[in-house]
Formats: structure tokens, sequence, C-alpha cells
């Protein structure tokens, strides 16, 4: 169990200006489904004003309490519980230097982490219990993030070629991250309900997609279609959190029914 401190928690759950009988949960659902909301909803973090509750909040900071035997400096080595060697950079985010799945031929013998085993959300319910009190739209995060993930497992350049040097394998470990997807809203809507769920995987660069369109379509499309449509299924929003030069992907996305693109820096 995390400690989530009391003025955050009061900062996320303030009430936002709504008309009488409205709340942030529903100007924000109206605004998603096109029904005519009584204004734009929105998430400022500096000042924090949000209609929102978002999960992925408590995530950072569970793993900002997490006690290292000592404090971690500059080029230290770590591995996370999906086998991935880090090394450590003091920023926000480590360089990943050991890819346990570079050779996807490993995967048979390849021991996924219980990242949907149920005692991994049940300390969410009283927070969930708040925010909904509270009027806010939640959304759950995704912790898995498919291409995040395989970035990770097999390294960025091994990912790259992948489609052409290992494609069975890597149909193989999307379904499998497909899977495990699936399986952790169904823990989200066990403690729920929530109104969306949300995953943050970036797809673009500068000036382009990391990849060409085609081999999106060819090896993810389908997969992200799945995951799509299971949230649909179980009564939630499909937010994705997906930053870069992402022109070439958007009807994709909207083809395959996203409800929301977040873009930080498009």
């Amino acid at each position: 169990m995390i400690t989530v401190p009391e003025g955050l928690m009061e900062r996320l759950l303030e009430t936002q200006p709504a008309p009488p009988g409205m709340d942030s949960r529903e100007i924000a659902r109206r605004a998603i489904e096109f029904d005519g909301p009584p204004r734009i909803p929105y998430s400022f973090m500096v000042p924090m004003k949000t209609d929102f509750f978002e999960t992925a909040v408590l995530e950072w900071l569970e793993r900002g309490q997490e006690k290292p035997e000592s404090d971690p400096g500059m080029g230290d080595v770590r591995y996370d519980e999906w086998g991935v060697g880090w090394e450590v950079t003091t920023r926000w985010w480590d360089h990943s230097f050991y890819h346990p799945l570079c050779d996807l031929g490993e995967l048979d013998g390849y021991r996924f982490p219980g990242v949907a085993d149920p005692e991994r959300f049940t300390w969410m319910v009283p927070h969930l219990e708040r925010a909904r009190e509270a009027g806010k739209y939640v959304a759950a995060h995704n912790p898995i993030g498919m291409f995040e993930r395989m970035r990770h497992l097999l390294g960025f350049e091994e990912l790259m070629i992948a489609p052409y040097t290992q494609p069975d394998g890597l149909e193989a470990l999307l379904d499998r991250l497909t899977d495990l997807t699936i399986a952790s809203m169904d823990q989200w809507v066990r403690i729920g309900p929530v109104d969306a769920f949300m995953s943050a995987e970036d797809w673009g660069l500068q000036t382009q997609l990391q990849m060409k369109i085609d081999t999106f379509r060819e090896f993810y499309k389908s997969r992200y279609a799945r995951i799509v449509a299971a949230a649909h299924e179980r009564g939630m929003h499909y937010i994705w959190h997906n930053c870069g030069f992402i022109t070439d992907m958007i009807p994709d996305m909207i083809e395959i029914g996203v409800d929301v693109v977040q873009l930080d820096q498009p």
C-alpha cells in the first residue's frame, strides 16, 4: 500500500465548475461522445485543475515510494520484473541496455510478470471510490503499454528489423501482450467502474512515424483493434496518449475506434 499525500488527493479531487446537475465526469463523457458538452473538459497540472482522475498518477507515486537498498547513482544497473536491464541516468528515464527478447526464439521459455494479477489493482479501490464520489472522470492506466514494452523487450534496433527478420516471433509476442492488456482491463472492471482505459505509447518521431505505416498496419493494427474493442465491450472509452508526428496514423486510429488522442507534443 502506498501513501498518497492528502494535499495531492485534495487537488486531484477538487470540484471543477459545472452547470447544475452536472459534474466533471458527465462533461468529459459528453465531449468524448460529441453529445453537447457545456464546456471543454480539461486537465491542467500547474496549477492542478482537472476533470479527470488518472490512476497513472498513483502508479507513479507507487514507483517513487519503492525503496532501493541504496540510492542509485549515475551508471548503476538495475533489472525490472520483465528482465530488462537498465542503466541509471538520474533523470526522468533510465536507459535500457539488456533486452531479454531480442531473440524472439526465446519467447516460449520467457516468463511474463504478473502484471494483471488482482493484488496489483486492489489497493486502488479506496482511491477510485473517492474519485467517483467527487464526480471525476476516471481514466485507468494501461500497465503494459504494448509498443513501449516491445521497445524494451527487444531493443529499438531489433524491434525495427523484427518484421523482416523475426516476423512470426513478433506476431506471437504481440498476441501475448494483447492478451495481457485485455486481462488488465478485466481487473479494472472488477474494482471499477472506470470510465476509460488510457495507454501511453508514443509512435512518432519529430517528422515521421518510427516505422512505415504499412508495417504498423500489417503487424500492430489488428492487435490494437482487439484492445480498443475490448475496452468498448467493457463499457470504457479508449484514450491513447501518442506523441510525435503521427499524422499518418490518425486515420487508422479513428478506424479502429480510438475515442481520444492525447498529444503532449504533436
